[in-house]
């Protein structure tokens, strides 16, 4: 039988791990094969709310271990992942990421042999385990000859991570530092054949995020639809249809037993996962997340699996203050859930947190 949208926000929310005891950081990331992570303090808190008990000193150990890196799996956006599934998503996508980006190249001057002496250069500045920031190795870039200016020098480390080549891994002071992929952390497995990898990304995709369409996952990996079909066909009984095209794991978990109310970052895989988001967010309040339809999506409230309203912390003297923006006005219920969700936020920040909610505003 097709879930009703209040069903399938039970069962996505159950899939994502949000709020779900016993799992680790790279657990959790694993789980959703990889977490959007383009803010890397919002993608701290994506992965900490998806391992419940788990602190932000717990998930940057795991950056700093090289259990976790970012890179540019797909689509041209940062991700949290696991270094072997990031391996597994470059041999489907990084062909069409580089085919996406060749004429943006091409504006910036960045031809074969400047590409071939950028990787040379990053190679000499990270061997032997050596891991720099980007302003760092950007220096080394200067002392080459390259000029990173003007978005180069971050196309060019878009490229060279399409080859695998590199990955942003242990946390600095502020951000975190580059490190050559394979000698931070090598791989553990081959990268199977095609077929074995698509169905392993679809599978993936939806142990954290079904039910959903072909056209969600499409959208997330940005692979054409009949790869998608070929990946649902490789993966034969694993996957079931819930009708509607909605497809979910024939063991996916079970659900209940998880809190009512979440405070989600921004960019949350809860949302972007998705190409159609209705049953999550109103679209009558999708600008309300997407000011402006500009690509940044705010810090999101969300009670009984939708979006409610966005939240933002305040750093002050002693601690954080967390404050709700509802789309409209919540019952006694609603916020206790979200003031609870707050507990768990000032647990994983180890730090205090006061809590508040503004009066909802008509728009």
């Amino acid at each position: 039988m097709t879930p009703t949208p209040a069903q399938l926000r039970t069962l996505r929310l159950a899939a994502q791990g949000i709020a779900v005891p016993g799992l680790d950081p790279t657990a959790a990331v694993e789980r959703m094969t990889a977490v959007q992570g383009q803010d890397l303090g919002q993608a701290l808190w994506a992965i900490g709310v998806r391992a419940r008990g788990a602190t932000r000193d717990d998930v940057r150990a795991a950056f700093d271990r090289g259990a976790l890196v970012r890179s540019w799996p797909m689509r041209g956006t940062l991700h949290a992942v696991r270094p072997d599934d990031l391996r597994l998503l470059l041999s489907l996508t990084a062909e069409r990421t580089l085919r996406s980006i060749a004429r943006r190249a091409t504006e910036l001057g960045i031809d074969r042999p400047l590409l071939d002496r950028a990787r040379d250069t990053t190679v000499a500045a990270l061997s032997g385990g050596r891991a720099l920031v980007r302003d760092e190795l950007f220096e080394e870039y200067r002392a080459a000859g390259i000029d990173p200016a003007a978005g180069r020098g971050y196309h060019l480390l878009l490229q060279l991570s399409q080859e695998g080549l590199v990955a942003w891994g242990p946390t600095a002071r502020v951000g975190q530092g580059l490190v050559l992929l394979d000698e931070w952390a090598p791989a553990a497995a081959e990268v199977p054949d095609r077929d074995e990898a698509l169905r392993r990304v679809l599978v993936g995709y939806l142990r954290g995020r079904g039910p959903a369409t072909e056209t969600d996952a499409a959208g997330w990996t940005k692979l054409p639809l009949g790869d998608l079909r070929r990946a649902r066909a490789a993966a034969g009984d694993a996957v079931e249809d819930l009708g509607d095209g909605l497809l979910a794991l024939a063991d996916r978990p079970t659900t209940g037993g998880t809190p009512t109310g979440h405070l989600l970052p921004g960019f949350d895989e809860y949302l972007l996962g998705y190409a159609d988001r209705s049953a999550q967010l109103d679209p009558a309040h999708a600008d309300r997340v997407v000011p402006g339809a500009n690509g940044m999506f705010l810090p999101m409230a969300v009670v009984r699996g939708r979006v409610v309203g966005t939240w933002k912390r305040t750093e002050r003297a002693g601690g954080v203050l967390v404050t709700v923006t509802p789309f409209a006005a919540l019952d006694t219920a609603a916020v206790r859930a979200l003031e609870a969700a707050a507990a768990r936020y000032a647990r994983f920040l180890d730090a205090p947190v006061a809590f508040g909610v503004v009066e909802a505003t008509s728009r």
